[in-house]
């Protein structure tokens, strides 16, 4: 499934960092909201875009996912069935830039919060 470590493009880590400091919501539990926003969105990732992952934020995938882990890797293989597991990396970290467009501009924890309800 997916790869033992993982990372985000560079402008995506930078916009958790931002929801952080503004909210105190730490990186990983943003990129884990912000991945299941864009699959309920019904984001599809096109595995020819020329998408990078260029951030330097490399986390184990049990630190990115925490509890959600064995979920987001089904959501993510019944989503794509033939992508390799790069691939998959790849689907995920571009279904965190998607769902982190709609809350990456909350100034609190209790808009955050309403927004996700």
């Amino acid at each position: 499934m997916l790869p033992q470590t993982m990372w985000l493009n560079k402008a995506v880590e930078e916009q958790l960092q931002t929801l952080k400091g503004k909210t105190g919501v730490t990186p990983n539990v943003a990129a884990r909201i912000a991945f299941f926003r864009s699959i309920e969105k019904g984001f599809v990732f096109d595995r020819n875009a020329d998408y990078k992952l260029s951030g330097s934020l490399k986390l184990d995938k049990h630190t990115w996912l925490g509890k959600t882990q064995q979920v987001t890797e089904l959501l993510l293989k019944q989503r794509y069935p033939a992508y390799s597991d790069k691939e998959l990396q790849t689907a995920w970290a571009a279904h965190v830039e998607d769902g982190i467009a709609r809350i990456r501009s909350l100034d609190n924890i209790n808009i955050l919060i309403r927004e996700i309800i």
